[in-house]
């Protein structure tokens, strides 16, 4: 008969984490144990597996930040990396391992996940509500030509060590990007999202202090983040990012202008479905949490 063991807390631990990676691999081409090493997974992010047969076999990993939500402090967890390996599916692991999750940390604030297509029907079982998330876009011709200063954005290359060192003191030091909904201790997720996802995307406002973090598409800017130390104003920043062939400015955050028309509309993204579980707390439709805080 197959034995099953609950372990939490263990990515210190070589052969649980090891254990753990290979699952990882598998079900997401993701390799923590990389991460780790590289000391990108701090103690905010905690395991809950199920062992069997010295494999760790089904996973929930909690992720505990801080929210700032219209400009108040929230404590928070989001769920993430939920997996069962192949050959122990239907077997109610993952239902087993969300029921002590939940219950181990009912007392907080808000709790809440992103979901692809495939699992929409399985959360609210536990409780989750789905919450539509908003698309936040602005149209470049708001923007005066000659307000248009690019001239000292620098992009970063992480292969210079100045650079990486700049990009290391602002994912840890960075205010919120945002006091209508934003992420305070979320160092973690974006160090990775610097250093794979938008690696080739960080540009440096040095007069500023600032990272963006950017991408375009047929004229398109999609703005993931905005990475400072201290408070900042959007209008400032569009300013200086854009180019006059730019159409416009997709923001992957809730953006306060005070100066631009933000255009708003309600987006039905199934891929990346955002659940709210029912408690002290609850989120309206129409916020956006950041891109680079998903983990």
């Amino acid at each position: 008969m197959e034995q099953f063991k609950v372990i939490s807390n263990y990515m210190e631990n070589d052969k649980y984490r090891k254990r753990f990676n290979e699952l990882a691999i598998k079900t997401f081409s993701i390799n923590f144990d990389e991460w780790y090493k590289e000391g990108y997974l701090g103690e905010e992010y905690i395991n809950y597996s199920f062992l069997c047969e010295n494999k760790v076999v089904a996973n929930v990993s909690v992720n505990k930040f801080n929210i700032i939500c219209n400009g108040k402090l929230k404590k928070a967890i989001q769920l993430g990396t939920v997996m069962t390996d192949e050959n122990y599916r239907n077997k109610g692991l993952i239902r087993k391992l969300m029921d002590k999750v939940l219950k181990e940390y009912e007392y907080y604030d808000l709790i809440y996940l992103f979901a692809n297509d495939s699992v929409l029907d399985f959360y609210p079982k536990f409780g989750f509500k789905r919450v539509i998330e908003g698309k936040y876009q602005m149209d470049i011709k708001e923007v005066n030509e000659l307000e248009l200063n690019n001239d000292k954005v620098i992009k970063l290359d992480l292969k210079n060590e100045e650079h990486k060192i700049i990009t290391k003191r602002l994912t840890e030091n960075r205010v919120p990007i945002s006091r209508k909904l934003g992420v305070v201790n979320d160092s973690w997720p974006l160090k990775l999202c610097c250093n794979y996802g938008f690696r080739e995307d960080l540009y440096y406002i040095k007069e500023e202090d600032i990272i963006v973090i950017l991408r375009r598409e047929n004229n398109i800017v999609n703005l993931f983040d905005i990475l400072s130390s201290d408070d900042f104003a959007l209008d400032n920043i569009i300013s200086k990012i854009i180019k006059k062939e730019d159409r416009s400015i997709q923001f992957n955050f809730m953006p306060k202008s005070k100066k631009y028309k933000i255009n708003f509309e309600l987006e039905d993204n199934t891929e990346d479905a955002l659940f709210v579980k029912d408690g002290k707390e609850t989120l309206e439709n129409g916020i956006l949490f950041p891109k680079t805080s998903h983990t």
